[in-house]
């Protein structure tokens, strides 16, 4: 007994290098687990934004294939307007331009829309609207000069303002997108 007496009282070699280990190993068990939770959710964000990608890809695919069968009449119009010298007001005799050529609401988001797109996609998307915003404008004047000759001037000095003002407000995004300037 005298030889489990002195035992008892000193302290094992070993227990110091254990709490050691312990606190080490918590430690790395939480960065662990702080890593996996950060790839985990790297994972879902990359899901997410090619699913948000694929249905805006998915959307502006059904926009142009439903606006496609008006904008090939309109197409083979100007054809032969540039072929045949036809004379411009008979180019669109028996086309009904008096609503709009596509669905307007179908590009309200392209802005948004363009950074999640594939990089070859985005500049052509963005002439394709361009182009049918242009028409849309075109369109409208044409409709009003027909219901208002007169008013003419006063329609284009309406539309070349408000086109105008439509550019100047995506300045302040445009400039953030750009970037600080070399000046500040």
């Amino acid at each position: 007994m005298a030889a489990d007496k002195g035992k008892k009282g000193k302290a094992k070699k070993n227990s110091q290098g254990r709490k050691s280990r312990l606190w080490i190993r918590d430690l790395l068990n939480i960065l662990g687990g702080l890593l996996a939770g950060a790839a985990g959710f790297w994972i879902v964000q990359e899901v997410l934004t090619a699913r948000t990608t694929e249905d805006a890809s998915q959307r502006y695919r059904a926009a142009i294939q439903e606006a496609l069968p008006v904008l090939k009449q309109a197409s083979e119009e100007y054809e032969a307007l540039v072929e045949n010298g036809e004379d411009v007001p008979e180019a669109l005799r028996g086309v009904d331009i008096t609503g709009a050529l596509y669905r307007p609401d179908a590009y309200k988001k392209v802005h948004d829309d363009l950074p999640g797109l594939e990089a070859e996609a985005r500049p052509l998307l963005l002439s394709f609207y361009l182009n049918l915003r242009d028409g849309e404008l075109m369109r409208k004047l044409i409709v009003e000069q027909r219901e208002h000759p007169e008013e003419m001037s006063q329609i284009l000095t309406r539309e070349f303002l408000r086109t105008l003002h439509e550019g100047t407000l995506l300045v302040p995004r445009l400039l953030w997108a750009l970037g600080p300037s070399e000046e500040e």
